[in-house]
């Protein structure tokens, strides 16, 4: 694509707009400005930008922290996030949805309402009970599934972390219960570092653009290495610990994400809050 603008105009006044406030799904819908990935593919190629991109990012967020100083409790959404935990869900599961708050409020929640950190304790030593109880029996269709993706290059620790599968207490257990499941994962996990080693997946640029694209929307690695199209997660880690450029541009667009989520939770809240007032306005 082709603009009519130079390219470093362009880039200062991308940063100017995202001091002032502006986010970049935002800016994108401007007249005038590039579209994220086309800013994106600048930051790639130009670390200076992506820089001050980065410095222009955290001036915005301690502007938006300064306007925000005030209370943020919300006792309705604190209770239905104790609600989920207490049927099973496992925290760091429940903070990726975009209804419940991020880990930065929730911790501040704890520390507003001490009885709300209680609550929140209990409920999560309730699921952890649940969670056990749900994988009391060993289960010879779910060792098989656990056996088949360590065997094809997936980490037994990412398996644990999936909350479909046995948490790492359980997993322990059926080992020590069957020692032929035992044996089996060990075969399995030569298989996947074999698999590994000779089946690489190469980086593309267009792969590396849809990776970014997929993380400043909102998603995190797990839920992109969950798409069978998309590289499992172990590779996207062995990815940023042997590529900088990669593993700069992935925190970059996990930040993004943090703040996409953060703005479509506050419109969702708004537009709850509107739709109170109207029924507050229609019963008087």
């Amino acid at each position: 694509m082709s603009f009519t603008y130079p390219r470093k105009e362009m880039m200062v006044r991308v940063c100017e707009a995202v001091e002032k406030g502006a986010r970049l799904d935002q800016l994108e819908k401007r007249p005038g400005f590039p579209s994220r990935m086309t800013i994106y593919r600048w930051a790639k190629d130009d670390e200076p930008f992506a820089n001050r991109l980065m410095y222009a990012r955290q001036w915005r967020r301690g502007m938006e922290v300064s306007a925000t100083a005030g209370p943020v409790f919300d006792a309705e959404r604190a209770e239905a996030l104790l609600m989920a935990v207490r049927r099973g869900a496992a925290i760091r599961e429940v903070l990726r949805r975009p209804e419940f708050p991020n880990r930065r409020r929730l911790k501040r929640w704890k520390s507003e309402r001490p009885d709300f950190a209680e609550a929140l304790q209990a409920a999560s030593a309730v699921a952890r009970k649940i969670r056990l109880r749900k994988w009391a029996f060993y289960d010879e269709t779910i060792a098989d599934e656990i056996i088949r993706r360590v065997a094809f290059g997936e980490f037994v620790a990412d398996v644990e972390a999936d909350p479909t599968l046995p948490s790492r207490p359980v997993l322990a257990r059926w080992r020590r219960m069957r020692p032929d499941f035992d044996k089996a994962l060990r075969v399995a996990k030569l298989s996947g570092r074999h698999h590994r080693l000779h089946n690489p997946r190469r980086l593309t640029g267009v792969l590396f653009d849809d990776i970014l694209d997929r993380l400043a929307s909102g998603a995190c690695l797990r839920d992109v290495a969950r798409d069978p199209s998309m590289p499992c997660y172990s590779t996207l880690m062995y990815w940023q610990a042997r590529n900088p450029q990669f593993a700069r541009m992935v925190a970059w667009a996990r930040e993004m994400g943090r703040e996409t989520r953060a703005a479509d939770e506050v419109e969702r809240v708004d537009a709850l809050a509107a739709k109170a007032y109207q029924a507050l306005n229609a019963k008087a």
